[in-house]
Order: structure tokens, then sequence, then C-alpha cells
């Protein structure tokens, strides 16, 4: 809670730092909102550009939680015009309380693209693990580790945000300083769970990067291939090591507005690495080598949905060649075409 303390020392003391780092906030925050924007649009042309595939849940929830980031850019830049970024004794009391009021909104907005974006990218690792499952006919038990880690951020990250508009009674004292009436949560409970908050979003990226390894090795694709889908599936490590970035900034926070604008920061660019780790894989494909290969069509559910077969247009989840989203695509050495065209006319040997 920022708070215009009147016993503050003056903003004329030659003796004082006077940082401003408004600017600096705009222009980091607003570049990885456009970054975010070009690898979601980027992302969005591949899949649109293939007239047998549509937008899924992953697409949709992707999209708003870069709304989501979009909104906390613009009400961060609404409170960096309001004197945010300036030690407290240089900000003008009359912002005060409209720049904390509206600095909630910006917090609240940034937890919530986080979320989202995470919870996409796990929704995509959802089907890749049900067309594992559907290739190696088991049961395949990661699922449940993806649902577990959908339910516990989705959880944990909406009580910090829920915390956001509750941590003070009356709900006005979160932003005006002026009432002396009510109470609020301690403070320094409210840094605690925080970082708790960001240490588990952060464990979650680096064990949703890793989930990928182990469902792409068991299908028999190059090793070349699995490594190079890996990798681009694992890209959210980064937003996982913005989490711990922020966690360790949170203990440092004491009440001056400059001190919270690196956990803005790093706040705001866990949801945007976030959104760019989940485009990452689908863009892949902007880069593939197509000489001499010719593309083929192979059943997402393998021995019940050859081309033609109704079963086919049930699995939206491909698992084969460089981007498992895609549906149903692998690109095949022309030499082998009319091998698998005659094993799938026959109904023959699998393949996943």
């Amino acid at each position: 809670m920022v708070s215009y303390d009147q016993s503050s020392p003056s903003a004329l003391d030659p003796d004082l730092p006077h940082t401003d780092l408004g600017p600096l906030l705009n222009g980091v925050f607003w570049t990885l909102t456009i970054l975010a924007l070009v690898f979601l649009l980027l992302r969005l042309h591949v899949k649109l550009s293939r007239a047998s595939v549509t937008l899924w849940r992953d697409d949709h929830l992707l999209i708003l939680s870069w709304i989501a980031l979009l909104i906390s850019a613009a009400t961060t830049s609404a409170c960096v015009a309001l004197d945010y970024g300036k030690h407290l004794y240089d900000m003008d009391p009359a912002n005060l309380p409209l720049m904390p009021f509206i600095a909630v909104f910006a917090g609240f907005f940034s937890v919530l693209a986080a979320a989202w974006s995470k919870t996409s990218f796990a929704l995509t690792l959802l089907r890749l693990a049900a067309s594992s499952e559907s290739c190696n006919g088991k049961r395949n038990y990661m699922k449940y580790l993806i649902w577990f880690i959908i339910v516990t951020v989705n959880l944990i990250l909406g009580v910090a945000m829920l915390t956001m508009w509750v941590k003070c009674w009356p709900i006005a004292k979160i932003w005006d300083g002026s009432i002396t009436e009510g109470r609020c949560i301690n403070p320094g409970d409210i840094i605690i769970y925080y970082q708790f908050t960001a240490g588990w979003s952060g464990t979650m990226d680096i064990v949703l990067a890793l989930c990928p390894w182990v469902m792409l090795w068991k299908l028999t694709m190059t090793r070349r291939e699995k490594i190079g889908v890996a990798v681009a599936m694992s890209m959210g490590v980064v937003a996982g090591i913005a989490s711990f970035v922020k966690m360790g900034m949170l203990p440092n926070l004491d009440g001056d507005p400059v001190d919270t604008v690196a956990v803005t920061i790093w706040g705001g660019a866990e949801g945007a690495i976030s959104i760019m780790a989940a485009s990452i894989p689908v863009l892949r494909t902007l880069f593939q080598r197509r000489k001499d290969f010719t593309p083929l069509e192979l059943p997402a559910s393998p021995g019940r949905g050859f081309p033609g077969s109704p079963m086919r247009e049930r699995d939206p989840m491909a698992t084969y060649g460089s981007d498992p989203q895609e549906h149903v695509h692998r690109v095949i050495p022309a030499a082998r075409v009319a091998r698998i065209k005659s094993a799938q006319e026959n109904h023959g040997q699998r393949y996943c």
C-alpha cells in the first residue's frame, strides 16, 4: 500500500535522491507487451494459414492472457503519469489515492496474464499427452501431473489476486492512506505469501518445460526432431527465472514506490515471456527446411483415424513432426509416401 506521509522529507532537500524510474518502466513494459503480441500473432498466422487447422482452447486462452497483459501495461502507464516511479517525497499529494487505486488493477491483470499464459501452455501439453497415450496404448500419467499444475497455479495465483483487493478493511484503506479506521493484513505476511506464489509459479514453469522431454521421447520421431521440439517447448524456463527473480526482490520492499518498480517489471515480464514461450513451438515450423519433402497427413489416433475416416477429425492434437500442436501433419521423405499410403489403405501398421 502506498500512502502519502506529511512528515516525509522535503522534495527540495538536495541531499536526497530524486530518481524517476517511470520512463524506464514504461519502456520495458511496453516493449515486452509488443514482443508478446508479435509472437502471438505469428502463432495465430501459422495455425490459421493451414486450411485444416482451427484455433483451440489454448489459443483462445493465450489471446485472453495477452489482453490481460495489455490492460496491465496501460494501467501501469497511467500510474507513471501520476508520478509512479518516483520516491514518495517527490510525488504530488494530489495524485494520491488515485495512483495506488490504479496500481491495484495493474498488479491484478499482471498476475492474471501470467496465470492464463501458463494454463494455455499446460492445455497444449494435455493434448500432447492424449496423443502420446493413443500412440502407446497405455495410460499416460503425465496428464494427471499437468492437471495438478493447472489447478494449483490458478488457485495459488488466484488467492494472490484476491489478496490485492481484500488485504484491508474497509477496502478503500488499501489505496487511501488517510483512512485511519479499519485494519489490514500484516504487510510482512503478504510479502511471504507473494514470495511463495512466485516460487510456486516459477517451479511449475520448470516442471512444464520438462514434461515435453518425457512425452516426446516415447514417440516414433527422429532424435533430432525430438530434441528440436522439446527445446522449443521448454522456453517456459525463462518465465520461471523471471518468477524467481521477482521472488528474491519482494523482501526488499519498504513502502517507497521506487522500490516496487523492479518487481512490477519482472511481474510483467513473467506473463509476456510465458506468452512468447507458448508460441515458440508453433513458430518453429516457419524455419523448417521443406526441400525434398512431401507433406502427408497421418492419423492422430493410430489404427483408428486413417485419412477419410470420420474418426480422424475428432483428435485436435498432432504428435508428429516439428509441431505437436498442429493438426496431424508430418513431413516425410517422398520415397516413403507411397509405402505409408499403402499401409494406410490396408489399415496396416500404426504410425506414432
